[in-house]
């Protein structure tokens, strides 16, 4: 692995706890584990009557990837919808699959993984909190 997967700014997310934890009372809620790696992340959301969040919590036991990758989701996703979360996937994935930019606005920080392109077994790890957001909004 190349130390340019582990970047100061990835380890500051991956470090970062303030949306650590869980959402005690009305929530969506899923869990997801990456077969390959052991990673498991639990992502909670509350949300108003138009399905905005406001409020969102991880409880990640991962790798550093899935842990920023966790951390950025939490922090941003204030005023998202399921169905944003899924735009914002989706641009995040093709950034690594098919190397285009990352997202824009508050979601440019997804940035940060360009070098885990190079490293396709390590997308999920970037991915997985966007399955366990996905679940969360599908499973109502």
């Amino acid at each position: 692995m190349s130390e340019d997967l582990y970047a100061k700014e990835l380890l500051r997310w991956a470090a970062d706890v303030s949306c650590a934890g869980t959402i005690s009372g009305e929530k969506l809620s899923a869990t997801v584990n990456n077969a390959m790696c052991g990673d498991r992340i639990t992502l909670d959301f509350a949300v108003d009557p138009t399905h905005e969040i406001y409020e969102c919590r991880h409880d990640t036991k991962a790798c550093v990837l899935t842990q920023a990758s966790a951390s950025i989701l939490a922090a941003h996703a204030i005023g998202e919808t399921g169905e944003s979360l899924a735009h914002i996937r989706e641009k995040v994935a093709r950034m690594l699959k098919e190397g285009v930019d990352a997202p824009s606005g508050k979601w440019s920080v997804f940035g940060i993984f360009a070098p885990v392109r190079e490293h396709k077994s390590r997308h999920t790890c970037v991915l997985l909190p966007f399955e366990a957001a996905e679940k969360a909004f599908t499973q109502k």
